[in-house]
This record gives C-alpha cells, structure tokens and sequence, in this order.
C-alpha cells in the first residue's frame, strides 16, 4: 500500500493538490487519486445601474481518479485512468446579475511516465506526458440574483464551455509504502 501526492503542470493538479492511494504491483498497480482546492482573483464588472465595481471570484476544484500504471521494464511505464473533475465558480457576477456555475467532466487518462521506488519505502514518480479524452461534461447554471437577460445567460453558459479535457507534463507523484 501506498500513500502520496500528485502534483504538476496540470490545472486540477496544481489547484486540488490531490492525495493518492495506490496497491503496487510488479507489472500493474491500482489506485486512488482525490484532492480539491480554490482559486480566487479580482475583475471588474459593469452594471448599468451601479456602474463599474471591483469583484472577486473563487472558483471551486475537485479532482477523483482511479488509476493504473502498466510497466515496461524496471520504471518506465504507461499510466491510465478514468477522472472526474468539477470546476464551481460560487456567486459568479455578470453585468450585476449573479449565477451557480456547475462544470463535470469525465475523461480517460492516458501518458508515459517513469517511477522509483526506494529501500527505505519512499516512491517518486514523473509521468512526462498525461493527455486525456472526455467521455462525458455537464455544465449547469442557476441564476441566484438579478435580472436575467439573454446576454447574461449567454455569459455564463459561456464560461464552463470554455473548458476542453485536461492534459499535462511533468506531473510528479510522490509519498511512502509500507
């Protein structure tokens, strides 16, 4: 059993900083991979009644994999996997019109990695490229507040479209056996 963490250039990553739970094998190992976290940055916004005001927006991440890794060889090796992750934007302010914003994703793991193992029990492992193709996404959008105008519901609509399956390099995962 092993016990660690995943991190790199990779947007869910680098936000959820997920833990990761793996049962390792001499040619597959199996795991476990969840962490969530919260971006939040300042904008300006503008209403035709209040004029410009500064916002700030958090947003909202979840990461859930199950993951293999088949090796070829002593540690180069191919992982896989099947992710959920969800993106919240919170009380997202259009032109003073405010809204819930959903985004879900599923999407097959796929890349080309090299991991170590240690004697004292420590892992470390760098998957050099991780790409991903989605199998399903669902955004939903709740107006909370204000008046809803095509525009504002074209915005909002707008914002999760945006969002393409994730894909990353360097991504390094690290932790313990026992």
């Amino acid at each position: 059993m092993r016990l660690g963490m995943k991190t790199g250039t990779h947007l869910m990553y680098s936000t959820s900083t997920p833990f990761v739970l793996e049962i390792p094998g001499e040619v597959l190992t199996f795991g476990l991979t969840y962490g969530s976290g919260k971006y939040s940055y300042s904008y300006t916004d503008y209403n035709s009644s209040t004029g410009y005001s500064t916002k700030t927006q958090s947003i909202n991440f979840s990461t859930t994999e199950v993951t293999g890794r088949f090796y070829i060889g002593n540690s180069f090796n191919i992982p896989f996997g099947y992710a959920n992750y969800n993106i919240s934007y919170p009380d997202w302010v259009y032109s003073g019109v405010t809204y819930d914003i959903d985004y879900s994703i599923t999407q097959l793991n796929y890349g080309i990695g090299n991991e170590w193992t240690y004697d004292w029990g420590g892992f470390f492992g760098i998957d050099w490229y991780q790409g991903g193709s989605i199998q399903s996404d669902k955004a939903t959008v709740k107006l909370k507040s204000g008046t809803e105008t095509s525009t504002t519901l074209a915005k909002a609509t707008e914002t999760p479209a945006d969002i393409k399956a994730f894909a990353g390099i360097l991504l390094i995962t690290f932790g313990f056996g026992f």
